[in-house]
């Protein structure tokens, strides 16, 4: 039967890996042959990259090498800390990350696909994806909290039999239309038979069904995401996703999120609008 469940996995499927040998040869043929490449454990990939992006646009790896420039930031957290600082945020658009989210509802990819600047989207499709068995992510606001009433935890008891009593219809009105259309259902039929049916089928089942999808992000739009959909006044499903992954970007690229503070509940930046 029909069910919820409490958490939305947030997964970095990928991220961007930087060729230390090319890196050395490009740097060698412009003559930056004092600047020393990071090791991994002194700074992340991503935001290597955005380091040697950022020095690229000033020829800024050693004194010397561009005329105008007679010192730079040999310490790479506080090279990046000033890039953030100055908004140089073209730079952070060189680095991406792919995060895979299982369990979101349609209501989040809704509010996620906005977001389409440096953003990359494969979203599960309802279209070929059958549905059988129904799951959903129950929204926090149903959920019983230190200091309700006993009258709001009736309406959030509820409310909570409300929505499962309707995702369990659509899922009794799922397994109806496959035995309406057992045929041309079976093994035998072909794809495309199968695909028409479906897509007629998924008009019954509301926004809120657990479903899923790939997302890629520049680093500069994840930013963005981050600090906009984590704020108080957005959709509850989609805070719950960012808050995830402002937790994620912060231990795996401090560089460049660790300005980034929990207040509130919300993710905010000390360097707004790179």
């Amino acid at each position: 039967m029909a069910s919820s469940f409490d958490e939305i996995s947030v997964r970095v499927l990928a991220s961007t890996v930087v060729d230390r040998e090319e890196v050395r040869e490009w740097l060698d043929e412009m003559g930056a042959d004092e600047f020393e490449i990071p090791g991994e454990e002194a700074v992340s990939d991503p935001a290597l990259l955005v380091a040697l992006a950022a020095k690229q646009c000033y020829m800024a790896f050693q004194p010397g090498l561009n005329p105008n420039v007679n010192k730079v930031r040999k310490d790479m957290i506080d090279y990046l800390d000033n890039v953030l600082r100055q908004r140089h945020g073209s730079v952070l658009e060189h680095a991406i990350l792919t995060l895979g989210i299982n369990g979101c509802s349609r209501v989040f990819t809704g509010e996620m696909n906005r977001h389409r600047a440096g953003v990359g989207i494969s979203e599960r499709s309802m279209r070929y994806v059958r549905y059988t068995n129904i799951q959903f992510w129950m929204p926090e606001c149903f959920r019983d909290a230190v200091g309700d009433t006993s009258e709001i935890r009736g309406k959030k008891r509820a409310s909570r039999d409300l929505l499962t009593a309707e995702f369990e219809s659509q899922e009794r009105m799922m397994q109806a239309f496959a035995n309406i259309w057992r045929e041309e259902l079976s093994p035998d039929s072909t794809f495309h038979a199968k695909k028409v049916l479906t897509s007629a089928f998924r008009r019954g089942i509301g926004m809120g069904i657990a479903t899923g999808g790939v997302w890629s992000l520049n680093l500069r739009a994840l930013r963005h995401v981050i600090a906009l959909r984590t704020d108080a006044g957005a959709e509850e499903e989609i805070v719950h996703v960012y808050k995830k992954v402002g937790r994620i970007m912060i231990a795996r690229i401090p560089e460049l999120f660790g300005d980034f503070k929990e207040i509130e509940g919300s993710f905010v930046p000390e360097y707004w609008k790179v």
